[in-house]
Order: C-alpha cells, then structure tokens, then sequence
C-alpha cells in the first residue's frame, strides 16, 4: 500500500534535504577526484590520437603536435565519447 494513504509513524522516506546541503560545493575530496578521474580522461584521448596514423588524424584535420592542444580544448563531454565504428568492439555490460 502507499506509505501516505495510511498514517504511520515509520517514515518510509528520508526527510528533505536541506537547501544548503543541496547547494553546496563538493568537498575537496570529490575535487580531486573529479579532477584526477579528468586528467585520465584526457591521458587516454592523448593516447587514442597518438595511436592513429598520419592519415586518418589529417581526415579529422589535426596534426600530430596539435594533439595536446586539441584534447585539452575538448569539454569533458567531449572526452567521454566512445568511438563508433564496424572496427570497435563494444563491450555490451
């Protein structure tokens, strides 16, 4: 049955949170977390790049040596896309 239909004195859901904690900052942790889980991000677009040869990275017009400065112009969007192609197996989990 629905919690509200009936009255009770369990709560069967946790009470709101307050606005303050809802708009606070993340915490120094999760900074650095966020930060580092980014740089790997970007570590791992390097790399991909690095991996693809001269003429494919000219059909997407970048040049070898542009390679950093490209990846670290991408938003963090951007460098959570996955590859699509016949080539690239999917993992499916």
């Amino acid at each position: 049955m629905h919690p509200h239909v009936f009255k009770s004195n369990t709560h069967h859901f946790p009470p709101p949170r307050a606005a303050s904690q809802r708009n606070r900052k993340p915490g120094a942790f999760r900074r650095w977390l966020r930060t580092t889980f980014l740089q790997w991000q970007r570590r791992k677009m390097i790399e991909t790049l690095r991996g693809m040869d001269d003429r494919l990275l000219r059909d997407i017009g970048i040049g070898r040596s542009d390679i950093p400065r490209v990846v670290n112009g991408l938003t963090d969007r951007e460098l959570s896309m996955r590859p699509v192609s016949s080539d690239v197996e999917i993992d499916a989990r």
